[in-house]
């Protein structure tokens, strides 16, 4: 019936009418460095990981004091800390020292040891491997108002389960996609995120939210790859016209 409908609206026949899926808004996996997520896996020895990303200042000690509470009952749970400016890092590092938690600086050449509680990680150019080491991502600039959210297609299209708040009106169609699919959940403070985390952490449930957000994801891939391959057979055909 979609098919008649197409061919009747663009005047041609149906036989030249292919339907495919929903072609939506989605992102190319972010580059890492192979080598560093070899590294950082062998030191931190299957330590379960999660990380808050492109968080705003104020969402800083939020997910620093969901963090405190997490470790109390897991306490080889590593944080990493990807602000979203230099303002938020500064928070950061002052919070951690006011409330003795262990942490190093990733952008200072720090590597995790045994005893590492948070990775203070303040380069956006090394979030895509963040997203690749974490089962699990807060997605931040969604718990303040006047915040409007940051892009789920990110840790999505790298295998992590995606946490938000309810401040995502910029990609609000994008989340309530994920949310519907079981990948993601959301939140809104310190106790609720700390809850949703302590929820996932088994390595099964993490891994369902995270292979349903690949999946939502790549729904469009193959659609993209059918209109690319279409354009260039066209040009094709027309060069040799």
């Amino acid at each position: 019936a979609t098919q008649e409908i197409l061919s009747g609206k663009l005047g041609v026949s149906e036989t030249r009418v292919s339907v495919g899926g929903p072609l939506w808004h989605g992102s190319r996996p972010m580059r890492y460095n192979e080598d560093e997520r070899e590294e950082l896996s062998k030191l931190l020895r299957g330590r379960p990981v999660w990380l808050g990303a492109h968080l705003v200042n104020e969402e800083v000690a939020t997910v620093l004091s969901a963090h405190l509470e997490i470790i109390r009952v897991s306490h080889r749970m590593v944080l990493v800390v990807s602000p979203k400016d230099p303002e938020g890092a500064a928070t950061a590092r002052e919070w951690l020292d006011e409330n003795r938690l262990r942490y190093i600086d990733w952008s200072e050449g720090d590597l995790p040891n045994e005893t590492t509680q948070v990775i203070l990680a303040d380069d956006p150019g090394d979030r895509g491997l963040w997203y690749r080491i974490s089962p699990i991502s807060f997605m931040g600039a969604s718990l303040v108002q006047g915040t409007f959210g940051s892009d789920p297609n990110e840790p999505a299209a790298l295998g992590s389960a995606i946490l938000y708040g309810p401040n995502v009106r910029q990609h609000l169609e994008t989340y309530a996609r994920f949310a519907e699919a079981g990948a993601a959940r959301v939140v809104r403070d310190a106790n609720t995120l700390a809850a949703a985390v302590q929820r996932i952490i088994p390595s099964d449930q993490s891994a369902a939210m995270a292979h349903a957000a690949w999946d939502v994801s790549t729904q469009s891939a193959a659609v993209m790859d059918r209109i690319v391959e279409m354009i260039l057979d066209a040009l094709a055909r027309r060069k040799k016209d």
